[in-house]
């Protein structure tokens, strides 16, 4: 006798007959395939349970003991039949039921949400756009999904499935809800996690290793969310499942209308960009599929030199491919149109005009070539195609754009400062002091210092002063020669302390000028 049942079918069900075995049939299977029936079986006798024995006011409870109990089995790597069973198993034990099912969305959009769209109100008013047999599916809560991230943020080696995943979750519920789910809580995550870096170090008990290991933590958090951001761009513009959400939000900002549907759809755009904001490519490709052309051209602008790395280029290079693909087509017959106000969100100019700021921040590679020449293919056809001035003079404070591009900075931002206060904890200086931006000399400040200019305004002027000498006074190369045989610094440094300071008294002006002068 085997210790399960020999009359269930392959997917575990079949368990609820009567009696525990039956007499097997003498044939001998192997140990993975008896393992693998044994837990389809147990996953299955969850559904049971659930189904058949706990009441209603139970239920609740009763799936949330199972939710990490099951989703811990990823850790091994099981076979693709389990991961199927286990998700099927979660998604039927956190469906709610149908006499709890709110069928009626909120009608109006929220005042909150233009500012802050991450709370329940505008989530539901953006779940709105689903049709009732959709919101039927619908989970209870989000504790499945915050327990992947849990797991995926302890466990690295499991980012590799993670889109195969997301994907299997939009089988079992409306991707609307999936994505909107990830992006609640991928933001709670992070904000949990602030809340603990804040705690390290304002705690007067911290030591410098434990504020060192603390912002190395926070930093490997954000790494983390960035690349789920990134899987779920992956998911969303590659597979099948995705595809009614697609079209929800194709140019839902550039093209929007005035009817609910779209207040919805933009809602549901403005929740997934808080997600996305966490990786640089998916937070432009996500705006160029949903025609916030002036969000990204704006966006791209500010961008910090510390977001600027090789997995930065990798990553734009896979985009640059995706742009080639059909699934992009409408974009290239957009950069054909010439409309009215070319500053308007989903207008042809502001699309040519970010295309060219991602081509600028390219090397030249051949992600360059293929762009510069479908950019130059354009321009030729295209009469609008000139410099766009005055962009930010036309960007007014609270619009839409305004609050997008302000949510990708203050995202980018946080990934910056994780990345500084990181390099700074390699250093010999205190992680846990602030830095002042006074206190963070660029280059040409330590410069201005060295030479001996009080600030940058007296070496502005210094350097007017000297092009207007070269413009009018011939006695100027006679001081530049008389400057070079007198020798550059080294050689003052090598005099004697009286002599040096002497002499830097009688000819600082005369210093200054030359150094301006090669400046």
């Amino acid at each position: 006798r085997r210790p399960y049942r020999m009359d269930v079918k392959a997917d575990g069900s079949g368990i609820e007959s009567t009696g525990w075995f039956r007499a097997s049939d003498g044939v001998e299977e192997k140990a993975d395939n008896a393992l693998i029936l044994s837990r389809l079986c147990a996953l299955q006798w969850v559904v049971v349970l659930y189904e058949n024995v706990v009441p209603s006011s139970l239920k609740p409870e009763f799936s949330s003991e199972f939710v990490d109990c099951i989703l811990y089995q990823l850790v091994d790597l099981p076979p693709g039949i389990i991961v199927v069973k286990s998700f099927e198993v979660l998604g039927k034990i956190t469906q709610v039921e149908m006499a709890d099912v709110t069928l009626e969305p909120i009608a109006q959009l929220p005042e909150q949400c233009a500012i802050s769209p991450m709370d329940e109100d505008s989530v539901k008013f953006a779940l709105g756009i689903l049709d009732v047999s959709q919101r039927k599916r619908l989970s209870r809560d989000r504790s499945v999904f915050a327990s992947l991230i849990d797991l995926h943020s302890k466990h690295s080696k499991l980012m590799g499935d993670v889109s195969k995943v997301i994907e299997l979750m939009c089988t079992l519920q409306a991707p609307e809800f999936v994505f909107m789910s990830f992006a609640i809580e991928l933001d709670n995550f992070i904000l949990s996690r602030m809340k603990r870096r804040e705690k390290v170090l304002e705690s007067p008990d911290a030591d410098t290793q434990a504020v060192k290991r603390e912002l190395a933590s926070f930093a490997k958090a954000l790494a983390f969310v960035s690349n789920f951001a990134q899987q779920l761009g992956v998911v969303f513009f590659a597979a099948p499942e995705t595809e009614q959400l697609r079209i929800n939000l194709k140019d839902c900002i550039g093209r929007k209308g005035k009817s609910l549907r779209d207040d919805q759809r933009a809602t549901l755009f403005h929740i997934l960009l808080h997600t996305f904001a966490q990786n640089i490519v998916a937070a432009l490709s996500f705006c160029l599929w949903s025609g916030a052309f002036l969000t990204a051209s704006t966006f791209i602008q500010r961008i910090d030199p510390l977001d600027v790395s090789l997995m930065l280029y990798l990553e734009v290079d896979q985009m640059i491919s995706l742009l080639e693909r059909p699934i992009f087509r409408h974009l290239h017959l957009r950069l054909l149109e010439c409309e009215d106000d070319p500053y308007h969100e989903g207008s042809g100019a502001m699309l040519f005009r970010t295309l060219k700021s991602i081509l600028m921040l390219l090397p030249q590679s051949t992600s360059y070539m293929i762009l510069k020449e479908r950019l130059l293919s354009t321009a030729r056809y295209r009469q609008s195609a000139v410099a766009l001035n005055g962009l930010s003079k036309r960007l007014d404070s609270g619009s839409s754009t305004d609050v997008f591009v302000k949510r990708i900075a203050d995202v980018r931002q946080l990934h910056c400062d994780a990345k500084w206060r990181a390099i700074r904890a390699e250093s010999l200086e205190d992680p846990a002091r602030e830095v002042g931006e006074d206190q963070k000399l660029t280059s040409a400040q330590k410069r201005r210092e060295w030479i001996g200019y009080a600030d940058e305004e007296e070496e502005l002027a210094t350097k007017a002063r000297i092009k207007q000498h070269l413009l009018g006074d011939p006695k100027v190369p006679e001081l530049v020669e008389d400057l070079r045989q007198r020798g550059g610094p080294d050689d003052e440094e090598a005099k004697t302390s009286s002599e040096s300071g002497t002499e830097n008294e009688e000819n600082a002006g005369e210093w200054k000028e030359f150094w301006a002068r090669s400046g």
